[in-house]
């Protein structure tokens, strides 16, 4: 019943103030993430041998001999590092990362006016507030080209009193491989280490149910040659926070929950609501229909899986089954350059010489008691052969082969194709080997604006009804403080985009885009404003809005005397315009002296109201002779002339009559 989804909404911890079988569920919720983590074994592993290509982890060799070459060509290394150099820059610009779009009319402006404080406010959050962000994005980054995915995790820290995104990668984040995708899998969970310490301040907290949960369990470690520490204080517990659906209310419904629980002794540490109730759907009964779950985890991902796994490919799949044949490939050739330059072979019985192994130092002769006859027919050398030139030729193309899946090709990475090869030439191989990234980079936009719009949500929910902003744009002084308000962040006014643009150039690129640009104003039909804006964005200079700021040019010859003449015609209509009042005044003046005189040959005048009305007019053609003379001057402009006009007291007389 949606009573009770809203008293355990206002609860900080259902566990520990709802009498629940928590054995069970925390039973439940530990078997669902082991059963996760083997839908996904095969993928695990093949991100292991990944994770040591990457690494270039080196294992010791005893064949074809002890000590024979283990050398690790970095083709994994280097495709990751061209990816991060070219994906971060082009997703995290230097100018405002996040842009605020207006959705529908906007008459007055007033949307305009919250996108802009929107997009000043979020870029301030994400560069400078949330101080976590950027790094990790750049960590993240370097990740997800060999794994293939990464996560981020979007949320509102009590502790902190403002939003975090941590980046997590698919170590730390566990999903069936079954699923769809992430919105929609029945259990997301994040794997949290925390020792005795980090647990105790949350239950200290009243966040956590003070459970025992044992001794922490030492993993064995996954980078071969080191062994498992003895356990102590700093021993980290693998603590799962599981983003899954339970029936608390007992409704037959699954409503989304976050349950907490040591995934060593399956002990519940905590449960709170996994949905926003504003968003619930009941029927008039308070009966649930829907419980949308809320979506802390964004999926950042390179290549989607052919199979429809939720994981998808990196370049550990891809490139990793070429790089270990490059490997075998280049150790080969070493070996065999190893066998040739050492020799050896058989010495026959006719060498009269001593028994025992021959060393020879350098520039050495040994003295035997035999011909060098002899010495010919009883020494045989091993058939040794030289590298093979074969094989030298298959470790290039392999070598090419991966580089065009990784998009390091020579013209990707800076170097010069050749000498005689034109600049033209050279910028369509160069966008021809883009292909690949582009389509990466649209994927990583998307996932970024889906992290911004996580964001937006957290704001329009925890924002202070105004928030004050001191750096915008600079430094700004306590009476220049932007604010920002809560009513700002409105889905049905504003839409969140990222400031990255939707297809990728480099800066190159983008300068001589912006240079054609500038070279189309001599036309007459380009704003010399908007494309000097495109120039300073291509430079990616910073204050693009203060260097626009330019102080007008001073009026032209053709505009002074044009004012001047508006101007001088305003004050003539003015002129003309009283006059027709004076005239106006003067006959109505006229028609109450003869209507007085009328009325006095008649019946008695009523003198004193007549003489009151005439006093009224003629001070009144007093004031517009006063303002006739005012208005003589051609250099008074029309807003000057154009004071607040007194009320029409004659039209009130007139009506009154």
């Amino acid at each position: 019943m949606i009573d009770d989804l809203i008293k355990f909404d206002a609860m900080q911890n259902i566990a520990d103030e709802v009498d629940l079988d928590l054995d069970r569920i925390g039973s439940d919720v530990v078997e669902g993430f082991e059963a996760d983590l083997v839908s996904r074994q095969g993928w695990d592993g093949d991100m292991k041998l990944a994770m040591d290509l990457a690494l270039q982890i080196k294992e010791k060799k005893t064949f074809p001999w002890e000590g024979a070459s283990n050398v690790k060509m970095p083709l994994m290394t280097e495709a990751a590092m061209h990816f991060n150099s070219m994906m971060y820059p082009a997703l995290v610009p230097s100018v405002d990362i996040v842009k605020g779009r207006i959705v529908g009319m906007d008459p007055t402006g007033e949307k305009q006016q919250s996108a802009i404080r929107v997009s000043k406010h979020m870029s301030f959050q994400v560069l400078e507030e949330m101080e976590e962000w950027e790094e990790e994005m750049d960590i993240g980054l370097m990740i997800q080209p060999i794994l293939g995915n990464m996560y981020k995790k979007a949320y509102y820290d009590n502790n902190k009193v403002r939003n975090v995104s941590e980046m997590l990668s698919p170590k730390e984040f566990v999903v069936n491989y079954n699923a769809k995708n992430i919105e929609s899998a029945f259990r997301k969970t994040h794997i949290i280490p925390m020792n005795k310490n980090d647990i105790r301040k949350e239950v200290l907290a009243g966040n956590f149910i003070d459970a025992d949960l044992g001794s922490p369990v030492q993993k064995d470690k996954e980078i071969k040659g080191q062994t498992p520490s003895k356990t102590d204080l700093s021993t980290p517990y693998d603590i799962l926070e599981v983003h899954t659906y339970l029936d608390l209310d007992e409704d037959d419904l699954l409503e989304p929950y976050i349950v907490t629980v040591d995934r060593s002794s399956r002990k519940v540490l905590r449960i709170v609501t996994g949905f926003d109730i504003d968003q619930v759907l009941a029927d008039k009964n308070g009966a649930i229909i829907d419980a949308p779950q809320e979506q802390y985890f964004i999926k950042y991902g390179f290549i989607p899986n052919p199979d429809g796994g939720v994981l998808d490919l990196g370049l550990g799949k891809l490139l990793g089954p070429t790089n270990e044949s490059v490997n075998t490939l280049i150790n080969q050739l070493i070996d065999a350059g190893t066998r040739s330059n050492m020799g050896g072979g058989f010495i026959g019985r006719g060498m009269r010489i001593k028994g025992g192994v021959l060393k020879f130092s350098m520039g050495e002769y040994k003295q035997v008691d035999s011909s060098g006859m002899d010495l010919s027919r009883n020494i045989v050398h091993l058939p040794v052969n030289q590298p093979s030139n074969v094989l030298f030729q298959l470790l290039g193309m392999l070598i090419n082969a991966g580089q065009r899946i990784s998009s390091t090709l020579d013209s990707q990475v800076g170097e010069n194709p050749g000498q005689n090869q034109k600049a033209t030439t050279s910028a369509i191989v160069q966008e021809a080997g883009q292909k690949i990234f582009n389509g990466i980079y649209k994927r990583c936009l998307r996932s970024l604006k889906k992290e911004f719009k996580r964001l937006f949500y957290l704001n329009s929910k925890y924002l202070p009804a105004e928030s004050y902003l001191n750096v915008l744009d600079g430094k700004f002084p306590p009476e220049l403080q932007r604010v920002i308000k809560r009513i700002d962040y409105d889905m049905k006014s504003v839409n969140i985009i990222p400031a990255a643009d939707s297809s990728y150039q480099s800066q190159s690129q983008k300068m001589t885009k912006a240079q054609l640009l500038m070279q189309k104003i001599g036309t007459g039909m380009v704003n010399p404003k908007v494309a000097m804006r495109a120039v300073l964005e291509a430079e990616e200079q910073p204050n693009i809005d203060q260097i626009m700021n330019v102080p007008p040019a001073p009026p032209s010859m053709e505009t002074i005397q044009f004012e001047h003449n508006a101007k001088l015609d305003w004050a003539k209509y003015q002129l003309d315009v009283i006059k027709a009042q004076q005239d106006d005044v003067k006959i109505q003046t006229e028609a109450i002296l003869n209507l007085a005189k009328a009325e006095g040959e008649e019946r008695g005048s009523n003198l004193n109201e007549y003489k009151a009305q005439l006093e009224f007019l003629l001070a009144r053609s007093k004031q517009l002779g006063e303002r006739a003379a005012s208005i003589g001057s051609p250099e008074q402009g029309r807003d000057e002339s154009m004071e607040e006009s007194e009320p029409d007291e004659m039209g009130e007389a007139e009506s009154q009559e």
